[in-house]
């Protein structure tokens, strides 16, 4: 990560970036079939652009980690009852293992700070092994699991309350 830190630039999707959203969803969740994830979850995770513009359109707090003008990660932040619902998280492959994902996760941390969210909340399947070392490292904690909930698959729950995500990026800013 630290020889593009400085020029990777997190900011608010604009409508026009639905298409690269769903592009860098698609690069994400192709290459997962086989590793215990569905056909059908594949398909599902792979929001289409019009899903994408409906969810900016309604408030939806998506995201975008651009890297010299190039869309290179996303996450979605769906405001429910005071807390936000994390979703559509995706980096392109290129560009994993290097802390957009991270990145992403704190800015979006923060809006639900600012919104007033007591917690941000994820669901994620059992076979997703990477993103749930990614949650765990941010300090989301498993809250609990649906059974056969995701087109037969099980779904794992993790939250984070937000003054824990709050402390977390007080953290990150002193680095």
């Amino acid at each position: 990560m630290k020889y593009f830190e400085r020029e990777l630039l997190i900011r608010k999707a604009k409508l026009h970036d639905a298409d690269k959203v769903h592009e860098v969803l698609r690069q994400a969740f192709n290459g997962l079939e086989g590793r215990g994830y569905s056909i059908q979850a594949i398909e599902t995770a792979i929001v289409d652009s019009n899903e994408i513009r409906r969810r900016m359109r309604l408030g939806g707090h998506v995201l975008v980690a651009e890297l010299c003008n190039e869309i290179i990660g996303t996450v979605t932040g769906l405001e429910e009852h005071k807390s936000m619902h994390v979703c559509s998280l995706a980096v392109d492959p290129k560009y994993q293992n290097y802390g957009v994902a991270h990145k992403l996760m704190n800015c979006l941390e923060r809006i639900a700070h600012d919104k007033g969210c007591y917690k941000l909340f994820l669901c994620t399947a059992w076979a997703m092994k990477e993103a749930i070392r990614l949650y765990e490292s941010l300090g989301y904690v498993k809250e609990g699991c649906l059974h056969k909930h995701f087109y037969g698959e099980d779904f794992m729950i993790f939250s984070k309350s937000i003054k824990e995500a709050v402390m977390d990026n007080m953290q990150e800013v002193r680095k």
